[in-house]
């Protein structure tokens, strides 16, 4: 029997940066900031400069739980960093990351010291799914009833690269991408045509490009990208199954519930929607 996950990658594709070991080893390179620096600068808008590469292991209480790491947390001069991959975008994500950062600030407090010099922090969310959503949005804390800014301390970043990634492929002429449309691109595509398109005049990027061509060479990262490949894709298509399963049971609710309400009887009813008698009794 052959191994799915030792299915060889297509001609034009590449592992993706946003896959998460290949995301650190390009990002969490403590010989090679420039690249995280770069990226950075290009996110925050201002000139960055990383002090060190933190374990992101160290803002929660388990090493053995991913639930409690990030995917890469760093520090430049009076502020924090972290970088989350996030392969799905519910409430449950937002709470989870939501729980990173102020497990992160929780960690800098000591008693006795002054709190008026608190360090921001910045959370850079990449989600790798195409929500419909805005594609690009900066979250602050803010007062419920004004919509105010009640704090700029924390940022919250969230980002779909998949979109900046299509919207790399589709493009025709480089000089109509932004470089912050250029570098999300590189992080969310698959495809080495659009790398060697998007690249060609950045040196940093280029090198990027080459590392990732490189990777998508190694059988065993390959093994690797091809089993979370897969996995992801059985786990959205059981919850797609959910979904439609949820849907049709409210439709199928919705229009028993309209027959009863027109008269018919809960035999009939039964036999056009397949709900029990009991059921329909119950509407």
């Amino acid at each position: 029997m052959v191994n799915v996950y030792n299915k060889v990658l297509d001609e034009d594709e590449v592992i993706p940066v946003y896959f998460d070991k290949c995301f650190k080893l390009i990002f969490g390179d403590s010989n090679h900031l420039e690249r995280l620096n770069s990226f950075l600068s290009v996110i925050l808008q201002k000139d960055v400069k990383v002090v060190s590469l933190l374990n992101p292991e160290l803002i929660g209480d388990n090493r053995e739980n991913k639930k409690n790491t990030v995917d890469l947390v760093c520090k430049l001069n009076h502020e924090y960093v972290s970088i989350e991959i996030n392969t799905s975008f519910g409430q449950k994500v937002i709470n989870r990351n939501l729980s990173f950062i102020f497990r992160m600030i929780g960690k800098e407090l000591k008693p006795g010291e002054d709190y008026t010099e608190i360090s921001n922090y910045y959370q850079i969310n990449l989600n790798t799914i195409d929500y419909k959503k805005e594609h690009y949005d900066v979250v602050y804390l803010t007062i419920v009833n004004t919509g105010s800014i009640y704090s700029k301390s924390i940022e919250i970043i969230n980002i779909n690269i998949l979109y900046y990634a299509k919207l790399c492929y589709n493009i025709t002429n480089k000089d109509e991408l932004s470089e912050t449309d250029i570098w999300l691109g590189i992080i969310g595509t698959n495809s080495k045509s659009v790398i060697d398109k998007i690249t060609k005049d950045n040196t940093v990027l280029k090198e990027i490009g080459d590392i990732v061509k490189k990777f998508s060479e190694d059988d065993d990262l390959v093994f690797e990208y091809n089993r979370e490949k897969l996995m992801m894709d059985d786990m959205k298509e059981v919850l797609t199954k959910e979904v439609t399963k949820k849907v049709t049971e409210k439709n199928t609710l919705d229009i028993a519930r309209k027959m009863k309400q027109l008269g018919s009887d809960a035999t009939f009813i039964s036999e056009v929607t397949g709900l029990t008698i009991e059921k329909i009794d119950e509407l």
